[in-house]
């Protein structure tokens, strides 16, 4: 019990100003567990390095996929990356040739996300895998490694499709 006061009454306990606080953070951290929680999505199938396009079995949540398909006017079902760009590779006489950085200004390479060590795809994206080049860890699929264009505006846009530049021709890649 407290001690009474001057006046011989007995104060009511008084409670933390930290309950409530206390009590909010709880309910957020709740939230926040329920929301990681969650299913992934069913629109795509995701596949990593050496695989063809069967699921890899795994106990960790899946990363995004990095690579999918998707149709163009006119080229039919090709590769894009997460946000749709068009995906391209470079090669003179069918082998990959080396993009230096001028040639990166205008066609980045796909990268890998922050936290990913592997790529995956789509069903019909072909075997991924990663080269390193230039100092980056880039995306390949069939060893073909794997290129965005500055000179498309938009996702599902090819503006870059049979480029002759840098020494070898720009081709949108084609799934399989």
């Amino acid at each position: 019990m407290d001690d009474p006061g001057p006046t011989g009454t007995t104060r009511p306990p008084v409670a933390a100003p930290t309950a409530p606080l206390a009590a909010a953070g709880l309910v957020l951290l709740c939230a926040l567990a329920l929301a990681a929680c969650g299913s992934p999505s069913k629109s795509a199938t995701a596949t990593t390095t050496g695989t063809t396009g069967t699921p890899a079995a795994t106990t960790a949540p899946s990363p995004s996929v990095v690579v999918s398909t998707t149709s163009v006017g006119g080229l039919g079902r090709i590769l894009v990356n997460s946000e749709g760009q068009v995906l391209y590779s470079f090669t003179a006489g069918g082998k990959p040739v080396r993009c230096d950085s001028s040639c990166l200004a205008a066609w980045p390479p796909l990268t890998l996300p922050a936290g990913v060590t592997s790529p995956t795809g789509a069903a019909g994206v072909g075997t991924l895998g990663t080269t390193t080049a230039n100092g980056v860890t880039q995306v390949t699929v069939d060893g073909l490694p794997l290129f965005t264009y500055a000179g498309d505006p938009a996702p599902g846009v090819a503006n870059g499709n049979d480029v002759v530049s840098f020494g070898g021709t720009w081709k949108v890649v084609k799934a399989s």
